[in-house]
């Protein structure tokens, strides 16, 4: 789709984008323009350490192609529908017959 216009609107690269216009002073307060550094979590700090340690980036590539992978229910999953239902069928048998065999004594 095109336009009948000769300019864009947009900034070309080189223009700095203005935050505020330049003849206008700030109003906010410095610790605002100015934030401190984050600060360093526990969770970071143990990260950290985690990731400093030999192999670990291999492990992390290892895990992150484990999660990657085709799940057998993704691709079988009429079958595991299938599997499912009878499983879940002895199990609700299985509690039946537990049932009358601890309360069928009486």
């Amino acid at each position: 789709m095109t336009t009948d216009r000769e300019h864009d609107r947009t900034h070309p690269p080189d223009d700095p984008a203005r935050l505020r216009p330049p003849d206008r002073p700030t109003v906010l307060p410095s610790w605002m323009l100015d934030p401190p550094p984050a600060r360093r979590t526990l969770g970071v700090r143990i990260t950290e350490n985690l990731v400093a340690l030999p192999g670990a980036a291999a492990l992390r590539r290892r895990w992150w192609a484990w999660q990657r992978r085709q799940r057998l229910r993704e691709r079988y999953p009429n079958t595991v529908k299938v599997v499912a239902m009878l499983v879940s069928f002895v199990a609700s048998l299985a509690l039946v017959l537990l049932l009358h065999a601890l309360y069928g004594q009486a």
